[in-house]
């Protein structure tokens, strides 16, 4: 049967039944993933609430921790308590630390009260929104004081706690005497120690409770919903289930106001005992329909009590997207199974066609058109297929350019490994003959004189040639014989520089020019002589190619965690096939006898020793470029190089 006909049936079939599935199946399903998706977003939102919190009193603590190192305070604590007092220097003192905490707290305005209290409660010092409070009252000492708060539960607390700072209950303050209570707040206490490590008292510091209002309310953002902070107390029942934040302010500290209003009557004790006794983060639904995304955190470390944060919302208003679209499919089933008769023949013409023009392409790809390729812009299933066809063949194309790529490095191993171990034999077999044929060409040198000038010049001319040969010998057993890196930390700008002056006769000789782009610094660890001696042949390789009164580009940066050398001339480049060669020892393309051919080869394997690369290839407009990667750090050395046979053969 034809495309086109399978197409007109499918479509008509999938006009009826699928719409009825989709209405009773995936809206379900629908309403399954958004319910999992809005309970996802929100535990994010209760996750970020706490992070921000967290943040908020570690903040503030810093801030209390830092207040109590002040020289000010130091110097009156070390003076104002009982055991050394120094009513001299008393009054003076205390003016002083309560300037300087009038003027931080101007500076802070989050801070609502600051106050130095000693061991036994008495707070000496105190300023409070901006106003130092007088020290009206004197002690059987003679020391001035504010208040005595030995009897209030925050400072037994910090005195017993051990802390290095105490955090007291998120509450309302009240001062003795007064009706009303304050704003929400926190305290933060720091002991004060003498030299000794004895407790010369207490800095505490009243935190403004806004910020954690601010922190909660922000966290919700504009999501449909509200949000508590609610205390989870397993030592005092009075402060279990009270609200620390809620939208009405008359709710919350029921425990202070002495208001019926906590969060287990309102959203009901078994809601608040699985909030309780079940996962640090979860989401509990009521039968109603309600629904209470919680998350604990444990605020202080000193005691039983956790913050519980809690976003309320309903299913209704999570499901109100999924509620309407059910609607809408209703009023969609009867349009479509009438259009869909009409729609469904037009349709599967339309679809055929540019199937049947991919099917054309990739034939001619498969009948060997490597450049057949989906040229359409369509954005549909076809379209789709037309691009992975697409990526398909240029993978294909990349796999097999890496596979040669491959080939040709193992190749290059086989061959390196093969005539290392040749090069090691032939070095070792040659040199000691070649030793002594110079020694007896010195020999017979000293005992014809100067009885025999021709015979004495081809002795001379025969000496050299030994010590080229020797050195030919010197170079097979330095490309045999791979010494291990000594590391070390140095400066490759430096280096290359310094590289570059070593062969500056070499340049001038050739009427050369040298331009030079390096980051300084550079610092790298590695064998610096050993990177030394790949510079240099880089270098000369450059010099040989390059024409008289040419140029010589070297450049030396970082990128990323590597260094890169770059060396270019404006020479002759490549010779056609010869990239793959240029490392193989003994391949050189200068005249016989200036060169060894072992240059390059004993560079790449002091590159690949230090976990580097090192590539030779055209330049753009004309010349090579010589590249080199090394890494600024010394790596852990992953195995033996390709060529380890070289290693065994030296």
């Amino acid at each position: 049967m034809e495309l086109r006909k399978k197409l007109f049936l499918v479509l008509a079939g999938m006009a009826t039944v699928p719409l009825l599935v989709l209405l009773f199946g995936v809206v379900d399903r629908a309403e399954r993933a958004l319910e999992a998706r809005v309970e996802a977003e929100l535990q994010e939102t209760l996750e970020k609430m706490e992070r921000e919190l967290r943040s908020l009193m570690d903040t503030q603590k810093a801030l209390a921790r830092g207040l109590a190192q002040v020289p000010a305070l130091e110097a009156f604590a070390a003076i104002a308590t009982p055991r050394h007092l120094d009513r001299a220097r008393y009054e003076a003192r205390r003016r002083a630390l309560e300037s300087f905490l009038l003027n931080y707290q101007t500076t802070v305005p989050s801070i609502q009260a600051i106050r130095f209290t000693d061991a036994s409660g008495k707070t000496l010092v105190k300023v409070k929104e901006g106003h130092p409070v007088p020290a009206a009252r004197i002690d059987a000492l003679g020391r001035r004081y504010v208040e005595d708060i030995a009897y209030k539960p925050f400072f037994q607390r910090a005195l017993a706690s051990g802390e290095e700072v105490s955090v007291s209950d998120f509450e309302r303050g009240k001062v003795a005497g007064e009706v009303e209570f304050c704003p929400a707040m926190v305290r933060y206490s720091v002991p004060v120690r003498g030299g000794e490590g004895e407790l010369l008292g207490l800095l505490i510091v009243n935190m403004w409770g806004r910020r954690v209002d601010d922190v909660v309310v922000a966290a919700l953002g504009g999501y449909p919903g509200h949000v508590y902070l609610v205390e989870a107390n397993d030592e005092d029942p009075a402060r279990d289930g009270i609200y620390l934040y809620h939208r009405d302010a008359d709710k919350r500290f029921a425990n202070q106001l002495g208001t019926p209003y906590r969060f287990p009557a309102d959203a009901g004790e078994g809601v608040w005992e699985r909030m309780r006794e079940g996962p640090q983060a979860g989401t509990v639904v009521t039968a109603d329909g309600r629904m209470y995304f919680y998350r604990r955190y444990e605020p202080y470390r000193d005691r039983l009590s956790q913050w519980v944060l809690v976003i309320e919302s309903d299913r209704a208003t999570v499901l109100a997207p999924v509620a309407g679209l059910r609607a809408w499919i209703w009023g969609l089933v009867a349009v479509v199974l009438m259009l869909s008769l009409l729609v469904a023949r037009l349709a599967a013409a339309r679809l055929a066609r540019p199937v049947h023009e991919l099917a054309a392409i990739i034939t001619r790809y498969e009948k060997g058109d490597k450049s057949a390729r989906y040229r359409e812009r369509a954005r549909d299933e076809i379209g789709a297929a037309g691009r992975a066809f697409n990526a398909l063949a240029d993978s294909l194309e990349r796999a097999e350019r890496e596979r040669a790529a491959a080939e040709r490095a193992a190749r290059r191993a086989e061959r390196l490994a093969a005539i290392g171990e040749m090069a090691a034999g032939i070095g070792h077999e040659i040199n000691n003959p070649l030793m002594n044929i110079m020694s007896l060409a010195r020999l017979i040198e000293s005992s014809v004189g100067d009885t025999d000038p021709e015979v004495k010049e081809d002795l001379e001319l025969l000496q050299a040639e030994g010590r080229r040969c020797a050195r030919i010998v010197q170079g097979i057993l330095n490309f045999a014989r791979e010494a291990e890196p000594e590391y070390r930390e140095f400066d490759l700008a430096e280096l290359v520089a310094e590289s570059v002056d070593l062969l500056r006769h070499r340049l001038e000789a050739g009427g050369l020019r040298v331009r030079t782009r390096l980051e300084r610094p550079l610092p790298m660890e590695g064998d610096p002589g050993q990177i030394q001696q790949v510079l240099v042949n880089v270098l000369l390789n450059a010099i040989h190619a390059s024409p008289v009164g040419g140029e010589i580009e070297v450049r030396a940066r970082r990128a990323g965690g590597e260094a890169v050398v770059e060396v270019l001339d404006r020479g002759a480049g490549l010779a056609p096939g010869a990239r793959d060669r240029v490392f193989d020892p003994f391949f050189t393309t200068k005249p016989v006898g200036q060169g060894t051919g072992l240059g390059l080869s004993v560079s790449y394997g002091i590159v690949k020793r230090h976990g580097g690369e090192i590539d030779l290839g055209d330049r753009e407009g004309g010349g090579a470029r010589a590249v080199v990667r090394l890494p600024l750090r010394r790596e852990e050395p992953a195995g033996e190089l390709p060529e380890e046979g070289l290693r065994r053969a030296g």
